[in-house]
């Protein structure tokens, strides 16, 4: 952060962060986890604009903190200490993230997530990709449960099945192996129905562009 204005880099070109309005600087360092809250507490963590472990490049953006919760008003929350927003259609999950001014994850942001985690060693490459066996729920750069019992909805469409939607995550054991899915673990879900085991992140896109 320099004289107020946060800044990050890649390809050795510096790049400066627009803060979504209405949120301000909370802690951490931009390539290692830099948080920004509201007034309710909402907590946000950039990832920064770099590339994901198939060689694309993904402009930086914010993820939520938490996965998404709701509060006592029916409102969509990113804070510590609630249970997920289960049971939620991802056309449900799509308008909430739109009311809260952000969106579903994409498949290109969701894996810059995964490849940002390894860059900046919060986790092995195998943890993230391979077997997410023993990491549990805690923070990691910032972002909390992301090794949790909760898949993600994406926006991602199954490459089987058209109409289907990508969900992403979780520590299950895989076909009744020892072996835990991480992070990067895909399965596909009906778009129209909930399901206690899917939830949802918001991302919010840079105000600068």
């Amino acid at each position: 952060m320099t004289n107020g204005k946060l800044y990050e880099y890649c390809n050795g070109n510096r790049i400066e962060i627009g803060i979504p309005e209405g949120y301000y600087f909370k802690e951490g360092e931009v390539e290692e986890g830099l948080v920004i809250q509201n007034e309710k507490g909402d907590s946000f963590v950039r990832i920064p604009a770099g590339y994901t472990s198939d060689g694309l490049y993904v402009r930086g953006f914010w993820v939520s903190s938490y996965i998404i919760s709701k509060g006592n008003d029916g409102e969509a929350c990113s804070v510590n200490g609630e249970n997920p927003w289960t049971d939620i259609s991802f056309y449900e999950a799509e308008d909430v993230a739109e009311k809260f001014g952000g969106d579903l994850p994409t498949q290109e942001e969701y894996n810059r997530i995964c490849m940002w985690l390894v860059q900046t060693h919060a986790a092995t490459f195998e943890q993230v990709f391979i077997d997410g066996k023993g990491m549990g729920n805690y923070s990691c750069n910032g972002i909390d449960a992301f090794w949790s019992n909760a898949f993600i909805w994406t926006t991602q469409r199954s490459e089987l099945y058209e109409h289907y939607r990508v969900v992403r995550g979780g520590i299950s054991k895989i076909y009744g192996t020892e072996t835990c899915s991480p992070p990067t673990f895909k399965a596909w879900a009906v778009p129209e129905e909930g399901n206690p085991r899917i939830s949802f992140r918001i991302v919010l896109h840079d105000t600068i562009k």
